[in-house]
């Protein structure tokens, strides 16, 4: 009897356990997710709107994010460029280049000292005058075939449905941001915000 009472109150206390932890880490996410929604409608230069308000807007061409898969939050800052509607829309299989900024998300307006990865040249000048050693940080652009290269998938929900040429803002919570074994992690649970020029779109 004893050892089954014993069996019991042990398998009660794994599952509190593990039913905590999974707590825990929602818990991260939503705040994480309130912290960006809220940045992006209030701080953010310009301020934004859901695109599911763009309808009721009294402006003519409003800003707006969308909430994407996991979330994960877009702004594309070129939507409304002229001659943006004739360049190529980015689908399954197809390769991007990327010139992009990689930020941890702390509910402000990213900055230098939030940087964890780049290939722009302007911003490793930058850091390299703040005096970071960025000798070995790589500044080709960063190819990306979408269903196929191993990058977080904040990213690659971001890309899909962008056009070549596009300035992107992808806001993401640790849903989005954390996978082993690929490339963009930031090596903690923050966060992220990837700043990024799609600078070519090649189709398979």
């Amino acid at each position: 009897m004893w050892k089954r009472l014993v069996s019991l109150v042990w398998a009660t206390l794994c599952l509190a356990f593990a039913a905590g932890c999974g707590d825990d880490e929602v818990d991260v996410a939503e705040n994480q997710r309130s912290s960006i929604v809220s940045y992006l409608t209030s701080s953010h230069s310009p301020r934004l709107i859901d695109i599911r308000d763009v309808p009721n807007s009294m402006e003519a061409k409003p800003a707006f994010y969308e909430r994407l898969e996991y979330n994960t939050y877009r702004y594309i800052a070129s939507y409304y460029d002229q001659g943006r509607e004739a360049r190529r829309t980015i689908r399954e299989g197809d390769e991007v280049s990327l010139t992009y900024v990689a930020f941890r998300f702390t509910g402000g307006q990213p900055g230098l000292a939030n940087v964890y990865a780049t290939n722009d040249a302007s911003v490793l000048a930058e850091l390299s005058k703040a005096g970071l050693n960025t000798e070995f940080w790589p500044q080709e652009p960063l190819k990306v075939k979408i269903g196929q290269t191993r990058i977080i998938k904040g990213v690659t929900l971001s890309l899909v449905g962008c056009r070549e040429g596009d300035t992107v803002e992808a806001y993401m919570t640790l849903d989005a941001a954390y996978e082993d074994d690929v490339v963009g992690v930031a090596g903690d649970e923050s966060a992220i915000a990837w700043f990024y020029t799609i600078d070519s779109v090649v189709g398979e």
